[in-house]
C-alpha cells in the first residue's frame, strides 16, 4: 500500500492541493502510471482553458487506501 504522507516533508503536509510533478515525486511514479490511475478514478482536478492537473492529498489519500 502507498503511504502519500510518508514522502512529504513536516513543514509541507498544510497545502493539500498540488500538481502532478509534485504528486508523482511524493508516489515515486511515473507519468503514465499518475495518468491511467486518472483513468481509474483517481480524484483530480483539470484547470479549465490549460493542460494544469491538481491533486488534493487528503483525496488521493483516501482513494489509494480504498483500493
Amino acid at each position: 500500500m502507498f503511504s502519500l504522507w510518508d514522502n512529504v516533508e513536516m513543514d509541507k503536509r498544510d497545502i493539500s492541493v498540488v500538481g502532478m510533478k509534485t504528486i508523482m515525486e511524493e508516489l515515486n511514479i511515473s507519468y503514465s502510471t499518475c495518468y491511467r490511475w486518472c483513468k481509474k478514478g483517481m480524484p483530480h482536478y483539470k484547470v479549465k482553458g490549460s493542460k494544469k492537473v491538481l491533486f488534493n492529498r487528503n483525496k488521493v489519500q483516501d482513494w489509494l487506501e480504498s483500493q
